[in-house]
Parts: C-alpha cells; sequence; structure tokens
C-alpha cells in the first residue's frame, strides 16, 4: 500500500511537469526525490502531515487573455469538484505589463491529497492543457512557516507577494534578522493578513511572502511606512535576490 502511494505521488509529480512545460518545473519534479537516507515510513508520514501550497505563475498570450480566462470559467468547475483541494484562489497582476500575469494558489492539508487530486484523469486533462492557453507558466510547492502571526480570515481583494532567494549559506541568519524585525512588518494597521512559506524543494523562489489588503491604497500606503521602507531596502543585503508583485483577486474559484 506505502509503495503504490509512493508511486502516485511521482506519477502526480510527472503529470505537474507534462502541464507546466518548462524547465523550472521539470527541476522541481527531479529536486522533489527524497534523499537517500529516507525511509519509507518517513516519506509517508511526511506526506500525509504537511499542508501544501502549490503555486502556479501563468503569462496570458498576447492578446489572449479574454480567451484564457474563458477556458478557465469552463473549467474552473472541474478543479474544484475534487474532496482534496482545500481551496483555489487566482489573481491577476495589477500592472498588466510585468510577468507573471496571473497568480494562481492550490491549498493542500498533504502532499498525499496534492499528488491524489493531480493523478485525477480530469484534473491532469486540464493541466496538461495549460500550455495551449499560455505562453508561460511555472509551478511551486511551498509549506508554510510560522515567522508571521496576523490574519484577519477573509478573501482580501490585494495580495502583494514578494520572493526570496536565501543567500548561499544564509538562511539562518536571513530568519534570525526577519525574527528582529516581524513586529515592524506586522504592526500597521493597513495590512490584514501576511504568511510566509519555504519552498519545499529549496529551488529558487526559496521563499515566498504573502501581504494582504482591503484596498490598493492601503498596500500602497503601507509600502510607504518609514519602516517598511527601510526594510525593503536592507532585503538587497540581506538576500540573495527578491522580487515583488501587486494582484488583485479574480472571481474565478470564489463561488465554491
Amino acid at each position: 500500500m506505502n509503495l503504490k502511494l509512493a508511486n502516485s505521488f511521482l506519477i502526480a509529480l510527472i503529470a505537474l511537469v507534462a502541464f507546466a512545460g518548462c524547465e523550472r518545473a521539470q527541476n522541481m519534479a527531479i529536486d522533489s526525490m527524497p534523499p537517500a537516507d529516507t525511509t519509507m515510513d518517513d516519506t509517508m508520514s511526511e506526506m500525509e502531515a504537511i499542508p501544501v501550497k502549490l503555486i502556479t505563475l501563468v503569462d496570458y498570450p498576447e492578446g489572449g487573455k479574454d480567451a484564457y480566462i474563458a477556458w478557465i470559467a469552463s473549467v474552473a468547475p472541474t478543479l474544484q469538484a475534487p474532496e482534496e483541494i482545500v481551496r483555489i484562489r487566482s489573481y491577476d497582476n495589477t500592472d498588466p505589463d510585468m510577468s507573471p500575469h496571473r497568480f494562481v494558489e492550490f491549498e493542500f492539508k498533504s502532499f498525499l491529497d496534492a499528488a491524489t487530486y493531480l493523478n485525477r484523469p480530469e484534473i491532469a486533462a486540464i493541466f496538461e492543457d495549460i500550455p495551449n492557453h499560455a505562453t508561460k507558466v511555472s509551478a511551486h510547492t511551498f509549506i508554510e512557516r510560522s515567522d508571521y502571526a496576523k490574519t484577519e480570515a477573509e478573501d482580501w481583494p490585494i495580495k502583494s507577494i514578494i520572493f526570496v532567494d536565501y543567500p548561499l549559506g544564509g538562511k539562518a541568519t536571513y530568519l534570525e534578522w526577519l525574527d528582529s524585525i516581524s513586529s515592524d512588518i506586522v504592526g500597521p494597521p493597513q495590512l490584514k493578513t501576511i504568511a510566509s512559506y519555504d519552498n519545499y524543494y529549496g529551488e529558487s523562489p526559496h521563499r515566498l511572502v504573502t501581504f494582504e489588503f482591503a484596498n490598493q491604497e492601503d498596500a500602497e500606503a503601507y509600502e510607504q511606512l518609514e519602516d517598511i521602507m527601510a526594510i525593503a531596502a536592507e532585503l538587497d543585503n540581506r538576500t540573495d535576490s527578491w522580487s515583488q508583485h501587486i494582484f488583485e483577486l479574480r472571481s474565478d474559484y470564489i463561488n465554491e
């Protein structure tokens, strides 16, 4: 039984590569192979216990956004139907000229749920069809960290995301610095929710941080705060690289 489940997980990763059709997704599948000293029981326990967030980043074809959205509308009920999926949320970049154009979150309670979901024929068929509707797709698997504690449970319309690559051998130092400034990040009233995630496979981007706001004005006001600007400037010294994007919530998956 355990071997069957492990094989299902690997098959799901192959399906993920097929739908992404990109070098980064292929690297993700290769990096996902467990370490040599990992036992089957360790692997299965981990797969059953860790909540998973699968992120997909999509660029619309030139002049083809409406067609892509129409296609998503036709498959959204199928994507949301399986019991393994906790929820899906999609966002458009507030700057339509900036890549990625679209940010999508698939949330699962465990790796096994994610594997079961991706292995469903109807889901695999949709994922495999994405390259026919988009010009660029990448996928990443993240697990949540406990760095921040500010959550107002709601679908806030504006989500700012930051991708971070840790310096070589500098993850622990980065997290120590982060701990020293977390209260400054969380404190401002404009910020409704913040969460941080580590890339499970250790690939780039190493870290995802999401900030949620009630509106674009609050997001801009937050970024202009003196403490926040100082932290943003310090990121250049504390990371190997980082990038930020601001997205607006779409209604593709809201009516669940």
